[in-house]
């Protein structure tokens, strides 16, 4: 989403600000300028091969556009707020909409794993009528390349609940110059849902000393180009080994919490201070792979004028290969919604990491462990938005929305989905936070968009989804 994400005021030790702006949500479901008539009009006809590529996505997004393409009217698919797997689909012209038992046949047939799992947890499925099929709505978003070059755009989505794009704008932002933007791309004002929403921030800011580490426990680095003096804080991930180096351990955190965002600069990382007078005094690791943001050409082709990434991820090396717990996430005594603990549960001390989802589904329930709000949870609201870093330029692509709480410093946290009652799913690591309609979200780059940037990364001795069907 491009909410302008704004990077954490700098320059006081331990401490970041708040990343929760209060804004209010409000949909524009109804027209505010003439429609665009539907008749005839073919969204893809006028895109150039770079858009048509970048229209596919990544993500659900991805792997929806692909089934649309082997199934004919397939329009998307989420869970319900009941937890039913939802599936639409366009009405056959003349004829009746495919049966549930239909679609699951089709489902099974072309999705992928990712699909194949949530159908082994959802064996029947609900089905909705579809105004578009996948392919309409991704090519209709791939129209949008200059939108983040329009003032107060948060972020730009494919709304698989509505079977519609969506536009988050901020509070200040003009309507009528979105409605406007739309026009000029040739966007149908009937396609799109106009939404209000908080900025939302990186969040820089468990805090005890950890030997070995878990994900979600706290680091500490420097970034002498951003303020000399300060000691700036994030959360580990999750810890992981790579297949190049099979004598290191490794752990996952923001991007931005580095020295210099998008770029090798060999950061060291402590746990739990620095020590005075003894340089690596609690040094647990350095940075290893911070790859850059591309520009014209590179992965921001999409969107000109901007630099692009899709995570915002980096790996880091322990300087001990002892001080990786590795598999683990830092389990705290309760979790809730906004606010959770962080105290450490001491009869059940930490997670087990047993899989990786690539990517989320729409209202599953995601958590993420980190050393400033603890343990906090709540649906996935919004999946695979491309996503405004505000005052840079620097855009996110594909990234996902939980309505659950953060502050300064969980940057970096794991998040996950909870499959057994010690056992976790891992699903991607938070960079940012802001809120929806006064209740805080958090943002996070998914495993997949990490991967692909950072390289495959092994994250447990275990995978219980392995055997799924």
């Amino acid at each position: 989403m491009r909410s302008r994400i704004v990077r954490p005021a700098h320059g006081l030790p331990l401490s970041t600000l708040l990343a929760v702006f209060a804004a209010g949500c409000t949909q524009s479901d109804a027209p505010t300028a003439p429609q665009t008539s539907m008749t005839g009009v073919n969204p893809s006809t006028t895109l150039t091969e770079a858009e048509l590529k970048a229209a596919t996505g990544r993500g659900a997004d991805g792997e929806f556009t692909r089934m649309a393409r082997q199934i004919p009217g397939f329009g998307g698919m989420y869970y319900d707020k009941a937890g039913k797997l939802t599936v639409f689909m366009k009405a056959p012209a003349g004829g009746a909409a495919l049966r549930s038992t239909d679609v699951v046949s089709r489902l099974r047939a072309a999705g992928n794993p990712a699909v194949q799992k949530r159908l082994s947890k959802s064996p029947t499925v609900a089905t909705r009528t579809a105004k578009y099929d996948y392919t309409e709505l991704q090519a209709y978003r791939a129209r949008l390349s200059r939108f983040f070059g329009v003032r107060g755009v948060v972020f730009v989505d494919t709304d698989e609940e509505q079977n519609r794009l969506r536009i988050g704008i901020q509070s200040s932002a003009s309507e009528q110059s979105v409605v406007q933007a739309l026009a000029r791309a040739g966007v149908p004002r009937a396609v799109v849902i106009i939404s209000r929403i908080s900025e939302v921030k990186q969040v820089k800011n468990l805090q005890h000393r950890f030997r070995p580490m878990p994900g979600g426990g706290q680091i500490t680095f420097f970034a002498p180009s951003i303020d000399p003096s300060a000691l700036f804080v994030c959360s580990v991930g999750f810890n992981a080994r790579v297949a190049s180096r099979p004598d290191k351990e490794f752990f996952v955190t923001a991007s931005h919490c580095s020295d210099i965002q998008g770029r090798n600069q060999q950061t060291d990382y402590f746990n739990h201070l620095p020590q005075a007078g003894q340089p690596n005094g609690n040094r647990i690791g350095r940075e290893f792979k911070d790859p850059r943001y591309g520009g014209a050409g590179g992965n921001c082709v999409f969107y000109p004028g901007f630099r692009c990434r899709f995570s915002d991820a980096l790996l880091a090396r322990y300087t001990n290969t002892n001080f990786s717990d590795f598999g683990t996430i830092a389990r705290t005594t309760f979790a809730r919604q906004r606010v959770g603990s962080l105290r450490i549960d001491d009869a059940n001390p930490r997670w087990t990491v047993v899989g990786e989802f690539g990517f989320p589904f729409l209202n599953e329930i995601a958590h993420k462990v980190g050393r400033t709000s603890g343990h906090t949870f709540g649906p996935v609201i919004i999946t695979c938005a491309d996503t405004g870093v505000s005052e840079t330029d620097i855009v996110l692509i594909c990234q996902d929305f939980v309505l659950a709480g953060v502050f300064g410093g969980d940057s970096g946290s794991p998040v996950f989905e909870q499959v057994g009652d010690d056992e976790i799913v891992l699903v991607g690591v938070l960079w940012g936070g802001g809120t929806l309609a006064g209740a805080p979200i958090f943002v996070f780059s998914a495993m997949e968009q990490i991967e692909l940037e950072l390289g495959p990364l092994n994250t447990s001795d275990v995978d219980l989804l392995a055997s799924s069907p």
